[in-house]
């Protein structure tokens, strides 16, 4: 009776032990939203501006860059400011493989440089809102810094936060 005791215990430990590995794995697999840090450096041409109403500017732009997780990537960003300092973004970042790209969201202030007529600096915050290929629902948020030069019609920026890891 005790040999049947004793190997009852060692399959139900084993059994438990094997249960809680499953869930460990299952729990580790069930995380697509790991977050995983992120920086994208780019450079910006104006395409185009207009006056919208109410004092607001919408300003277009073509970027070129490099991306952690993404590697070269161009992409639009659509820029509206009102006259107080502040913006709101929108900009897409297309990989050089043009199936993978990050959306993003981007909202902060803009003041314009001490003494140089031409610079605006602006800081802000970043939201990931979806993507494709590999960023396929990516989610991550971070920092912005970007400077404008309004006489050369260039900016240049980085992001700098977390993004979910790529598929």
């Amino acid at each position: 009776m005790n040999l049947i005791n004793t190997t009852s215990r060692r399959i139900g430990t084993s059994l438990v032990v094997l249960v809680l590995a499953l869930c460990g794995l299952a729990a580790h697999a069930a995380s697509p939203d790991e977050q995983v840090p992120f920086t994208a450096t780019a450079t910006a041409v104006v395409t185009g501006v207009t006056k919208l109403p109410g004092g607001l500017t919408q300003v277009n732009f073509d970027t070129t860059g490099n991306a952690t997780h993404l590697g070269g990537f161009t992409g639009p960003l659509t820029r509206i400011q009102d006259n107080h300092g502040n913006f709101g973004s929108t900009a897409v970042i297309v990989g050089a493989n043009g199936k993978d790209s990050v959306f993003f969201s981007v909202s902060g202030r803009f003041e314009s440089a001490r003494g140089d007529k031409c610079l605006v600096t602006s800081t802000g915050t970043y939201t990931v809102t979806g993507g494709s290929g590999a960023f396929a629902n990516a989610t991550g948020s971070g920092t912005i810094t970007t400077q404008f030069d309004l006489c050369a019609n260039t900016a240049t920026g980085t992001y700098t936060g977390t993004i979910s890891r790529p598929h």
